[in-house]
């Protein structure tokens, strides 16, 4: 077996593999020196809270080797699949040495790459993006390097949100760029708008624009400014963070099958379009719990659970994908934000009947330190099943999150909803939980 890509997905691939097969000859190729890194906390080692970046690997390629038996070609890219011979064309970048290796089973968690304006100067020093450890040590060293006063996030998604905090912390003027009146076009309005509210609280610049047309340069070929329409935003940096696009070169090549919003096609099992190939990760679409649609949701969570599968299906198990329901949860600012399900936009987009009900209730009582959370239930107007959920607040979004995904997987109505039997302490939660409430109050609107 031959696993592409070292991420999330790979990993959980390879290892789940290894578990299945203790036999099994596993040979991971990945294009950079890491594997297994939590990319997901890179912003913490942006604003200083981590200080070695070590400390972000999971797994060494020599771990990976000795723990699981694997053979790690770290530096290592796959160039060419040859679906007929079944052998993987692969180049070492230190050696420039490129020769094929056989394969039985093959393994593609290319990942995704972050989507780039089309636009001029695009490429100059200081437009930066976050995707990788490697990214977040180059933001550092310009950080550390050109000590900017001022920084343009391009895009307002999760991203932009936690790293903008982030470089704010640095005692940067923060300037955001979106397309649209709002944050997040998922997001419910009311969730939306406390979120921009803590921005600007934050003293966050927030600018709305419908494209961005050019950067200015210096004659080092340094930013030195973000055009658009209207406005030239001076800067010393930019990151960009208008999401990401499957990396799906190496399978397109290759003649496999692509699908919704370009990713690598799969059934239920990850299979592709060819025998034998298998895909998993953001390189490759899910399938929405609720509709069974496929739907690309390129998240950390989706991809361990999507490579545990492929790793397991590919080494003989039965299994499929259980699908995703875009489950979301970060922080921004002092707030915690989630989201589970179908949203009104998703709702509105895939042709699905709903409702949205917004509740606001106190985490646990005053006097023990509880704060007013925000929710948003989607619901079947006609059947009452709770379809998806939104949650803001400062503590406890998490707990109410676990709770209301389960209650979407076991397709609740809100009046089972308002009558789940959650705990009570005041120290730690309300007589009546929010989540009740939300449920209570969806119920009974006409």
């Amino acid at each position: 077996m031959i696993v592409v890509g070292g991420n999330a997905a790979g990993m959980a691939a390879a290892t789940a593999a290894r578990r299945r097969r203790p036999d099994l000859d596993i040979t991971l190729v990945e294009q950079s020196g890491r594997i297994a890194t939590a990319n997901c906390s890179a912003p913490a080692y942006l604003d200083g809270r981590i200080v070695q970046v070590s400390a972000l690997e999971n797994l060494t390629p020599q771990n990976a080797s000795e723990q699981y038996s694997l053979n790690v070609l770290t530096g290592h890219q796959a160039l060419e699949i040859q679906p007929r011979a079944h052998r993987l064309a692969v180049r070492n970048a230190a050696t420039g040495q490129t020769f094929d290796l056989p394969y039985d089973r093959l393994i593609l968690s290319t990942g995704a790459r972050p989507i780039r304006p089309s636009v001029p100067n695009v490429g100059a020093r200081g437009i930066l993006a976050l995707r990788s450890l490697d990214d977040a040590e180059e933001i550092r060293r310009w950080l550390e390097i050109r000590r900017p006063s001022t920084f343009v996030v391009i895009g307002t998604g999760t991203i932009a949100q936690v790293c903008a905090e982030a470089l704010k912390s640095h005692g940067l003027e923060i300037h955001f760029i979106g397309r649209e009146e709002g944050l997040m076009e998922d997001l419910e309005k009311p969730i939306s708008e406390c979120l921009m509210q803590a921005l600007l609280d934050a003293g966050i610049h927030v600018h709305f624009a419908e494209n961005i047309t050019g950067f200015q340069v210096s004659l080092e070929n340094e930013v030195e400014a973000v055009e658009f329409p209207g406005q030239t935003l001076r800067c010393q940096g930019v990151l960009i963070a208008m999401g990401v696009a499957p990396n799906t070169d190496l399978a397109r090549s290759a003649g496999l099958r692509l699908g919704v919003q370009e990713t690598l096609q799969v059934d239920r099992r990850l299979g592709t379009s060819r025998a034998g190939i298998y895909a998993c990760g953001d390189c490759t679409h899910s399938f929405f719990r609720t509709t069974n649609k496929p739907f690309y949701w390129p998240l950390a969570t989706t991809a361990s659970r999507q490579g545990r599968q492929a790793g397991e299906i590919a080494a003989g198990a039965r299994g499929e994908d259980p699908g995703t329901l875009a489950t979301r949860l970060w922080t921004c600012l002092g707030l915690q934000v989630a989201r589970v399900g179908l949203s009104s936009k998703l709702a509105r987009d895939m042709g699905v009947k709903h409702r949205v009900t917004h509740a606001s209730a106190a985490s646990k009582p005053g006097m023990y330190g509880g704060h007013s959370m925000d929710l948003a239930l989607i619901s079947d107007p006609e059947t009452g099943r709770l379809l998806g959920a939104q949650i803001i607040g400062k503590e406890g979004v998490h707990a109410r999150l676990c709770a209301l995904s389960a209650a979407i997987s076991g397709k609740l109505t809100l009046k089972e909803v308002e009558n789940l039997d959650l705990g009570y302490s005041p120290e730690l939660a309300a007589l009546w939980d929010p989540v009740q409430i939300a449920g209570r109050l969806g119920r009974k609107r006409p």
